[in-house]
């Protein structure tokens, strides 16, 4: 008698739960990534949203607000130097949404809040806003901005506080 080649169906069933299990391992290491880019993103572009916002004070000499809500931020020119946004007057640019995450505030009353920048660029509403709500496996490279009179800093909560890059 010649001996058959094949696999066994046993062996093919083997071979299915290995790839199986392997596909559920890099998945869970691929959302775990990807919670850590879209971290670093926003607060990425958070940063840099403050940033052009204490910059258009200072070059304009107009006074600018940037509101920043659990999800979203929109910075406004204060054309009449009243620390409100103008009805009326565009924000510039529109409002940046945050869908995925949450952003928090350690002032007292957390958000929604208003960041005042005046002519020159400086603030007094000195506070910590951090990223909530990803995966505990992520650990992003930056996930807090912290604001001070002249200075706007990235870093990573530790804590209870961000310490800064």
């Amino acid at each position: 008698m010649k001996a058959k080649s094949g696999f066994t169906l046993v062996e093919l069933m083997i071979v299915i739960a290995i790839i199986g299990m392997l596909s559920v391992g890099t998945l869970m290491v691929a959302k775990s990534w990807n919670d850590k880019y879209a971290v670093e993103s926003d607060i990425k572009k958070l940063h840099s949203i403050l940033m052009r916002a204490r910059n258009d004070a200072a070059n304009t000499n107009i006074q600018t607000l940037a509101t920043l809500a659990a999800n979203q931020v929109q910075t406004w020119q204060d054309v009449n130097n009243n620390g409100v946004a103008n009805i009326g007057v565009d924000p510039t640019p529109g409002p940046i949404h945050f869908s995925n995450f949450v952003l928090n505030s350690n002032i007292g009353g957390g958000l929604p809040t208003t960041i005042i920048f005046d002519r020159r660029g400086l603030t007094s509403n000195i506070q910590t806003i951090n990223i909530t709500g990803y995966s505990t496996q992520a650990s992003p490279g930056a996930d807090c901005i912290v604001i001070a009179v002249s200075r706007i800093n990235m870093g990573v909560m530790r804590g209870g506080a961000c310490v800064q890059q």
